[in-house]
This record gives C-alpha cells, structure tokens and sequence, in this order.
C-alpha cells in the first residue's frame, strides 16, 4: 500500500491523455472533490473519533458566500475565498466549542452538529433576499489563473480536472502531514480512548477542536470551487443527506487510511453514472452499500485488501 497514493497520481495525471470524453472527465472531477471532502471528514471521523454531521454545512456556507461575493459584490473569486473559510473557521469553532466543553461524544455529538448544520440550511433557505431560497443562485461567473501571458480563464473540462486534482493532492498532503506530526499522535490518543488522553496530559479539548475547524475549513475550500464548476448553488449543499453521502465514502474506502476514502467517493461518485441511477435509487443504492459495509467490511476496502495480504 505504500506506493498507492503516487502510483494512482501518476495515472490520474495522464488520465486526460487518453480520455476524450467529457462526461468522464466531468465524473472525475465530482469524484475529486468528493474525494476531498472524504479525506478532509475522515481527519475528524476516522482519526479524530467524532462523527461530525457538520461536514455539509461547512462545504454550503463557503460555496454560498463564494457565489454570493462574487455574483452580487463583484469581488475576485480567489478574493471570495478569503472570507468564506473565514466564516467556516468562526462557525466550526462556535459549533465545536460548544459541544467539546460539554464533552459530546459519539450519538450525541452527531445530534449537537447535525442540528447545527439544520440551522444553518434553513437560514440559507429562507434568507430570500440574499441567497434565493430554495431556487439557488446561479453561478455564471468562472475563476481565472494568472499566467505570464495574462489571466486564463478555467472553462474547459481538462482544465477543471486538473484544478481538482490538484486540490485533492493539497488536501491529502495537509491531512498526511497533520497525521504523521506530533498532533496526529494526539488525535490518535484521542480516538482511542480520550480520557486516558487527558491521564497523560493531552489537551483533549484543543486537539479535538483543532481537528474539526481544520476538516471543517478544508470542506469550505471543496465547496468554494463546487458551485463555480456545476453553475449552481442550493441549499442542498447543507443537507443532512449529503453529510451522509459523505460518510459512506469513507466507511467504503477505509476509516483507517488516507487513500481509503478517496476509493470509497471515486467509486461512489462514478457508479450512479456507470449503471445509469435516478436520484432516488442512488439514495436506496448508498443506503445498500453502507449497511453492507458495516456488516461485513467494517474496515472498508483498504482495510479488506490489507488483511488478504497479511494473510498470503
């Protein structure tokens, strides 16, 4: 498994070489950043031990005032970005203050975020005047790179496909190096057992907290470039459902790895396209796959790949 994750960026890279159909990039690129959205939940769910339903609420509130600053205000887009992680980083500490000084956990805990994350849908939905409701805001508007030669617009699928690649890659090394530092070893004592965490003098409200305004803050930088590459943005971002979505990637990929949830959501982003799925079948589909998960692969994909070969 130690070559995976350079192995499957070298054939992502290439990937356009070969694929010259734009729906399958466009699958890719949903997959990307669904992908991120996993590893950046997974640094909260997987490693960190709280099953967060604040996850989708992040992802809208940024795509909302991203769409907003830059459609009605007239700002930059990579401008926009500035405030609305700024304003996911002030909610998740809000959100996460209040339930780790109550010490939530487990059912609880997803509860507290998930009401939260309803709060948040409904002032979205019903602050008309701003955000048009339940009819969206439509995003015309595509952000631009600047080049020696002059500002490139990002239009085509190729060029979006690498922009979310390489916003997945900046999410996964962020998570890796978190992981792999002196705070992923606290987030590990955490997840094990928090109080024997606190017995040795780990500051289990901090670390806690910082996981979750860091994963939430990361699925603000998803959303804020989601609305502008689909066109739309609408209060179905906050959903309870997509935070649910966003589970089942990780629970299919693998809790206990990196590389596991970006399987999970690339191969749950492109199966509803693969055997063609309405929306509804898709949701009955998600709901198979997670109770078939739990009961027979609670360690997801990687977690089942990784045990066949210990034991070969």
């Amino acid at each position: 498994m130690k070559y995976t994750a350079p192995i499957a960026l070298l054939i992502a890279l290439l990937a356009p070489v070969a694929v010259h159909s734009d729906s399958t990039l466009a699958i890719a690129i949903y997959g990307f950043m669904a992908a991120s959205l996993a590893v950046s939940f997974n640094l909260i769910f997987g490693f960190t031990g709280q099953l967060s339903l604040f996850h989708a609420a992040s992802f809208g509130v940024s795509a909302y005032i991203v769409t907003i600053l830059v459609t009605a205000f007239g700002w930059k887009f990579w401008l926009a970005i500035v405030p609305a992680l700024a304003a996911v980083l002030i909610l998740s500490l809000i959100v996460g203050t209040i339930c780790f000084r109550f010490k939530l956990k487990e059912f609880y805990f997803a509860v507290v975020t998930m009401a939260f994350s309803e709060i948040l849908r409904l002032v979205i939905l019903n602050w008309n005047g701003i955000t048009n409701g339940s009819l969206g805001i439509t995003v015309v508007d595509k952000p631009s790179l600047w080049t020696p030669s002059g500002a490139v617009q990002i239009s085509s699928g190729v060029a979006w496909y690498y922009l979310t690649l390489a916003l997945l890659v900046i999410i996964y090394i962020v998570c890796q190096r978190i992981l792999s530092s002196w705070i992923g070893r606290c987030l590990a004592a955490i997840r094990l057992n928090d109080q024997l965490g606190e017995t040795l003098g780990i500051d289990v409200f901090k670390y806690k907290l910082l996981s979750f305004a860091v994963g939430s803050v990361l699925a603000g930088l998803v959303g804020a470039f989601y609305g502008f590459y689909s066109g739309f943005v609408e209060p179905h971002y906050l959903s309870i459902s997509l935070g649910l979505d966003i589970i089942a990637m990780v629970l299919l990929g693998g809790v206990g790895s990196l590389i596991g949830p970006v399987i999970g959501a690339l191969i749950l982003t492109a199966l509803p396209h693969v055997i063609d799925l309405s929306a509804e079948l898709r949701i009955a589909l998600y709901g198979s796959i997670l109770i078939f998960v739990i009961l027979v692969m609670p360690k997801g994909i990687v977690g089942l790949l990784g045990s066949r070969k210990n034991a070969a």
